[in-house]
């Protein structure tokens, strides 16, 4: 009898340690579970925290030569169609400040198109193509060499062409600068010397004097887009990339919420200031930019 209980009692611990250790091994699946997750909704949430903006300028035939600066207009017509593709949601600049700033939710699928310089081949090729696809973009001027009138082989928008395009829907316009943009204002670009590059403080120059040379052409540049488009600037891009706090000061004096620059990364809800931007090249694959 002391024996059959005995087996019992064997068997009951037997069974016991069992269900101890099914127990366990439930535990651990569901921790495993809850863990992972937790991990993917932080993961969604902070993809759906960020928007990529690209960066392109000029654009030629098929064919054609390309640079750091310039892809075929083939090139931008397949970006384009990629991002309509796959359900992206191209933002201007109003749509990007709100979201970065926390007053409007970000699109799980969100990119901002962005131009620089001004150059007529955005009329020409791109512009177009955003028409058809249905993709927005915002160009950055330096408005000093927006022409007057259009003109036969012009290397530069013309105001004309600007308006177009900022009725139709499918561009807005932001600041590059007036006349800042040139290489007599911030140090050779062909050796790079000197510390200053476009609105980058020159040595030895005071707030004052920063004020009249950098605050006055924003000024400017602000005012001519605005009178063409009939809206506010929101976007300045800085010439070169090259950023500077004093700048920041004059853009928030004239209410300008969002400043890009040129090195690699993605937007981030909480900051408008020097946003990070992908340069896209002929041999750019944005499947491989874009999350």
């Amino acid at each position: 009898m002391i024996k059959r209980d005995g087996r019992r009692l064997r068997y009951s611990a037997v069974l016991k340690g069992e269900g101890n250790m099914r127990g366990k091994r439930a535990f651990a699946a569901l921790a495993l579970f809850i863990i992972t997750a937790l991990l993917l909704l932080a993961a969604l949430l902070h993809q759906r925290g960020r928007v990529t903006i690209l960066m392109y300028h000029h654009f030629v035939t098929d064919g054609g030569e390309t640079n750091s600066l310039t892809v075929t207009e083939g090139k931008f017509r397949r970006d384009m169609e990629y991002l309509h593709a796959q359900g992206y949601e191209t933002l201007l600049p109003d749509e990007l400040s709100a979201i970065l700033s926390g007053r409007q939710p970000c699109p799980e699928k969100a990119v901002v198109i962005s131009f620089d310089d001004g150059y007529h081949s955005n009329y020409q090729y791109a512009y177009p193509i955003l028409r058809e696809t249905g993709c927005r973009a915002v160009i950055a001027l330096n408005t000093a060499y927006i022409l007057d009138s259009p003109q036969e082989n012009a290397f530069m928008l013309s105001w004309a062409e600007v308006r177009e395009m900022a009725a139709s829907g499918y561009a807005a316009f932001g600041s590059h600068t007036d006349n800042l943009h040139n290489p007599d204002t911030g140090g050779d670009l062909r050796t790079g010397r000197n510390a200053a590059n476009g609105v980058e403080r020159l040595p030895a120059e005071t707030p004052g004097e920063y004020h009249e040379r950098v605050g006055s052409d924003l000024a400017r540049s602000c005012a001519v887009i605005e009178a063409h488009t009939g809206v506010p600037v929101q976007w300045f891009a800085y010439p070169y990339g090259a950023g500077d706090r004093w700048c920041e000061r004059e853009l928030d004096e004239l209410d300008i919420p969002i400043s890009v620059l040129t090195n690699p990364g993605s937007a981030r809800v909480g900051s408008l200031r020097g946003l990070p931007r992908f340069a896209v090249r002929e041999d750019t694959d944005l499947s491989a930019l874009l999350p």
